[in-house]
């Protein structure tokens, strides 16, 4: 009886990995091809224009444009269509305004740009040491206020109880009261607005400290400004991002200093869409930080991009070889 148990336990054993087998292979091969860019049957990528804030100031039609330009530096590049923009396509992109947008809209008042050089750094820098100069007098200034409308309303209440207290109050004493009843009222709403005020500059700051301290980052520069910020801290600033999740893929924008830049971040990060990498050379589209000006894909972004999509230098798939198994 024994040796039939087993028997039949083994039949069920091999009947379950029969179709166990199949779900975890597929399984595995299909987050093996999520993470690998598209081949050449996978041909164009369709995206459409998802979310865009209004603050960046730009219309739907305008960031399409910018990104038919993006995608069309890849495609000089290799001379075929990389990119088509559909209603129902699987890659949204967006524009999401942060900290870093907002940052860098203020400082376009005072003349200042955040980019990702040593020379960006130390101009947000010496900002931000002036701003916190000023945010610590604008505090002292507003916390002594505070102090001394707290004590009006204390020496107020108390001729408030005395004339209570009377059996008759005169007149003046009555209009001497409303009077300087409505006058703390005023100095009250006054307070609020400069409470108002400051909040809003130490949120200016902690935006700032925050950009400031991802650019050193990115830079290997020693953090200098103080951390207390609230914000995600050790990461680099990213002025852009690819994902790939679940099928589905997405570009997010976070930062453009013009238009230019704008047309870069969607340039790099459709490149990743591509399946490229990041590459060494800081004038590169691929490297790693949005350094440079230039629209023209460097000779690393174009070796990169034949290397994805198997082209040669002919323009013909490049071939594999194949070795025998080694005993």
């Amino acid at each position: 009886m024994k040796g039939i148990s087993g028997s039949s336990t083994t039949r069920n054993v091999v009947r379950h990995l029969t179709w166990v087998l199949p779900v975890i292979i597929s399984f595995l091969l299909l987050a093996f091809f999520q993470t690998q860019g598209p081949g050449p049957g996978q041909l164009p990528i369709s995206y459409r224009i998802g979310s865009v804030d209004e603050r960046f100031g730009l219309t739907r039609q305008e960031v399409a444009e910018a990104v038919e330009q993006a995608a069309s530096l890849w495609e000089k590049a290799c001379g075929r269509d990389l990119f088509c923009e559909l209603g129902d396509a699987h890659m949204d992109i967006n524009l999401v305004y942060d900290y870093r947008q907002e940052t860098s809209d203020k400082l376009k008042g005072i003349g200042g740009r955040i980019d990702n050089t040593r020379g960006s750094y130390e101009a947000l820098n010496a900002h931000i040491e002036q701003l916190q100069a000023e945010y610590r007098q604008v505090k002292a200034d507003l916390s002594a206020d505070i102090d001394s409308y707290n004590d009006h309303v204390e020496a107020f209440h108390v001729r408030s109880a005395q004339a209570m207290r009377l059996e008759s109050s005169s007149g003046d004493l009555t209009r001497e009261l409303d009077i300087e009843r409505s006058s703390l009222e005023e100095m009250r709403e006054q307070l609020q607005v400069r409470q108002e005020e400051l909040k809003a500059m130490a949120e200016t700051l902690k935006g700032m400290v925050a950009v400031a301290n991802e650019i050193a980052n990115n830079l290997n520069i020693r953090v200098r400004v103080y951390n207390s910020t609230g914000k995600d801290l050790g990461k680099e600033f990213s002025e852009g991002c690819y994902e790939r999740r679940n099928g589905t893929q997405s570009i997010t924008v976070f930062h453009f200093s013009d238009r230019a830049k704008l047309v870069r971040v969607l340039a790099h990060e459709l490149g990743h869409a591509l399946g490229l990498k990041h590459v060494d050379n800081p004038e590169a589209i691929m490297y790693r930080l949005n350094q440079s000006d230039s629209l023209d894909p460097a000779p690393d972004d174009i070796a990169a991009l034949h290397q994805a999509l198997g082209i040669t230098d002919k323009g013909r798939p490049t071939s594999v070889a194949v070795r025998s198994p080694s005993h």
